[in-house]
């Protein structure tokens, strides 16, 4: 099967989003013939296999191919025309897919050619706003439309309630590849950043922004100024690395290469997930976000929120501790709890870690592949 994977984000990049496609192109070109067909500018210097391959540190083995813009745009006009320019160029060669995370793309290529089309996304899209609503609706009665990757069952509802008939639907959750990382003692982690050798020490990882509910975890500190608490991922100095400032048991890191954050992730204590539903609800750009799952393989414990996405891979006190969202009464009890019991924290850190061991991107790739064979197999018989 010759596959196309069509994506308006450049790469190599340093985010999750990128980090989760490479990944998951990569366990997928052991099963088909991929191709990822990317954004680029026409000044840049092309991106090639070894390129990916030095920054992921995995092997990439599918091809690569680009769009290439003429100039930095608004990045909206950058989306729109990269739609159009990728439908255009797939309808010179005989993929068998297309496969998008990007809408754009999927209306182009729906419009412009007669490929089956499949979408994946971590978001629930039917339940953003008015537009999507009705768009997702009409695309539930396309057969072209093959369906739907999510990375959740939370964003699945919004689909189903949007019409999405249960088999063009697959959940997908996010993986993680234990061989890409070597150990590293805890106590050499603490002394290379400077942190405290005998304090536990409560990290997060990730976009550092109040949007993702930091502000929790600064009055967390607050209270408890006997523990220590780092932040990873800092790229600017916002409200949060302001509002850290006042605490001397605060400490903020900025943006490390991955190997180097899972050794801090290793060496803490615990690990947050701030519990509460802004990123979520609010500003609905997080649902069960992929540091979940990098957590969980660390072996350390999780401190998060009980809400329905987390609740899909995290159990409260077997493989990790959850609290009642935007409850400061029920945060404070919890963490007080699992900070004084360091039995507690290394059972579910360890069991969280176990299930990690057989959540793999093969597998994840072997699921994908059969949907995606069942989906076209049922298109071409209508």
């Amino acid at each position: 099967m010759k596959i196309a994977f069509v994506s308006d984000q450049f790469f190599p990049r340093t985010s999750a989003d990128s980090e989760q496609i490479i990944s998951s192109l990569s366990a997928l070109s052991d099963k088909a013939e991929v191709v990822l067909l990317s954004a680029s500018y026409l000044s840049q210097k092309k991106t090639h296999n070894a390129d990916l391959e030095k920054y992921y540190g995995r092997e990439c083995n599918f091809k690569l191919d680009f769009i290439d813009h003429l100039f930095k745009n608004i990045r909206g006009i950058e989306k729109l025309f990269f739609a159009l320019r990728s439908a255009i160029r797939l309808k010179k060669d005989d993929y068998e897919l297309i496969y998008t995370r990007n809408i754009p793309v999927v209306i182009a290529v729906l419009a412009l050619t007669n490929f089956p089309v499949l979408f994946e996304s971590y978001r629930p899209w039917p339940n953003r706003n008015f537009f999507s609503n009705w768009l997702f609706k009409r695309l539930a009665k396309v057969d072209r439309f093959l369906g739907v990757i999510l990375h959740s069952n939370f964003a699945k509802q919004s689909f189903l309630d949007a019409g999405f008939k249960d088999e063009k639907l697959l959940v997908a959750h996010n993986a993680f590849d234990f061989t890409l990382y070597s150990e590293t003692k805890p106590e050499l982690v603490r002394k290379k950043f400077n942190l405290p050798e005998n304090r536990t020490i409560t990290t997060y990882s990730g976009r550092v922004t109040k949007k993702k509910g930091l502000l929790r975890m600064i009055d967390l500190a607050k209270t408890f100024p006997d523990h220590f608490f780092l932040i990873i991922g800092s790229e600017n100095y916002g409200e949060v690395e302001k509002k850290a400032e006042e605490y001397k048991n605060i400490k903020i890191l900025g943006w490390l290469d991955r190997k180097t954050v899972f050794s801090i992730l290793k060496a803490s204590d615990i690990l947050y997930i701030p519990p509460t539903l802004i990123a979520r609800d609010v500003s609905k750009n997080t649902v069960l976000p992929i540091k979940t799952f990098i957590y969980k393989a660390s072996g350390t414990a999780i401190f998060g929120p009980a809400v329905s996405d987390i609740k899909e891979v995290l159990e409260h006190k077997q493989n990790a501790y959850l609290v009642p969202p935007d409850d400061d009464k029920s945060e404070e009890i919890g963490f007080r709890e699992l900070v004084s019991d360091k039995v507690l924290r290394e059972r579910i850190g360890n069991e969280a870690s176990k299930q990690m061991r057989s959540n793999t991107w093969d597998s994840r790739a072997s699921k994908i592949i059969g949907f995606i064979y069942l989906r076209i197999n049922t298109l071409n018989s209508l």
